[in-house]
C-alpha cells in the first residue's frame, strides 16, 4: 500500500474541517499538534487568535471558528512544498456571523508534518485588521 502524501492528507484535513468533521480530520493529526493563528497569545475578544495545542484543543478551535463564520470562498492560489513542510496561499472570504459583515484576506498556511506523516503545526496567517473590522472590534 502507498503511503499518502503530505499534500494529500493536508488536502482531506482541510475537507474534514470545511465539512466539520473535526474527529476525522484530528486523526490525520499528531496528538501534540499545535494550531496557531494570527500569534502565540491567546485574546479574549477573538477566540480563534492564539496557540491551540493537542487534538482536544484543536477540535474547539475549528468548532469556535464554524460558529464565528459563515464559509464562503477559501481559494488557494499556490502551493510550495518540501519533505516537511507544506506552504499554501490564497484568498478568502467568509462571513462574520454576528455582525454580518464579510472579512476578505490574503491569507498563508504553513503547515508541518512528522515522520508518521501526521500534522504536527498549522499555521495560519491572515489580515488581523480586516477580521476585527467585520467583527467590529476596537482596540
Amino acid at each position: 500500500m502507498q503511503k499518502k502524501s503530505n499534500t494529500q492528507t493536508l488536502d482531506q484535513f482541510v475537507a474534514h474541517v470545511f465539512t466539520g468533521e473535526y474527529e476525522q480530520a484530528m486523526a490525520l493529526c499528531d496528538a501534540d499538534v499545535k494550531f496557531v493563528v494570527f500569534r502565540e497569545e491567546r485574546d479574549s475578544q477573538v477566540p480563534i487568535y492564539g496557540a491551540h495545542i493537542g487534538q482536544a484543543a484543536g477540535t474547539i478551535f475549528f468548532k469556535n471558528l464554524a460558529q464565528m463564520f459563515e464559509f464562503g470562498t477559501f481559494e488557494m492560489e499556490d502551493s510550495i512544498a518540501s519533505d516537511d513542510y507544506i506552504v499554501r496561499f490564497g484568498e478568502l472570504a467568509h462571513t462574520v456571523k454576528r455582525t454580518g459583515n464579510v472579512f476578505n484576506s490574503l491569507w498563508t498556511m504553513i503547515v508541518r508534518f512528522d515522520a508518521a506523516g501526521k500534522i504536527c503545526l498549522y499555521r495560519m496567517h491572515e489580515d488581523t485588521a480586516a477580521l476585527e473590522a467585520a467583527m467590529h472590534i476596537e482596540r
